[in-house]
């Protein structure tokens, strides 16, 4: 199987794996504490500017914000486990995976690929497969991102914001400013609910999937 054929096949079940793991766990207090940390809930309604800020509050929701330590992913896998090697895979990934602001270096349409620096931890050389991406970005601009670890590539969770990458010092700035308001001890949520409030100001629209 080439890598693309792989990529393609783990993308389309961890999509159906996020589902269930939203069905099964990921509860309704979970979901309205994710959503007032990110500045969507409204009283007892959550607003969305876009159909896309959905996605994005999941996405927070299931990975960053925990309850006794443990994250929504952590829950369903100590509960309801996995079908496959590949939900396995998956789930571990999604539990190693981080957020971060990453430069794009290069680009391969030809593999789908994207190489990238870490602007947060100053790691080099990391190799993002994302079809979209890699026939849409440009070499230069940022994007904050879920960087999900397999063993044979990374790929994102499928949610990203991006920044032209003029405005690289002002969001590290930002950054750092923003993240001393968030009202969480948690570096993982700080660091998600600051580059989305800088996205509204900064970013450059970017189509999930």
């Amino acid at each position: 199987m080439t890598l693309i054929k792989k990529y393609k096949e783990y993308r389309k079940i961890g999509m159906k794996l996020n589902h269930k793991i939203m069905d099964a766990c990921l509860s309704r207090d979970v979901v309205m504490a994710s959503a007032e940390l990110l500045g969507i809930l409204h009283g007892e309604t959550l607003i969305f500017e876009s159909e896309d800020e959905s996605s994005v509050l999941m996405d927070f929701a299931l990975n960053d914000y925990k309850v006794d330590n443990q994250n929504t992913v952590n829950l369903y896998k100590d509960t309801i486990g996995w079908k496959n090697d590949i939900e396995r895979e998956l789930l571990d990934a999604h539990l190693a995976s981080y957020t971060s602001l990453f430069k794009v270096i290069s680009i391969s349409k030809k593999e789908s690929t994207l190489l990238l620096t870490d602007l947060l931890t100053k790691e080099d050389d990391i190799q993002l497969v994302d079809i979209n991406f890699s026939r849409s970005a440009v070499p230069g601009i940022l994007l904050f991102t879920r960087l999900i670890p397999l063993k044979d590539f990374n790929m994102t969770s499928g949610v990203s914001f991006a920044f032209p990458g003029y405005v690289e010092q002002h969001l590290l700035r930002g950054y750092e400013a923003l993240s001393k308001k968030v009202k969480s001890d948690d570096e993982a949520v700080k660091r998600f609910v600051s580059f989305y409030n800088l996205s509204k100001t900064k970013g450059i629209e970017v189509q999930y999937r």
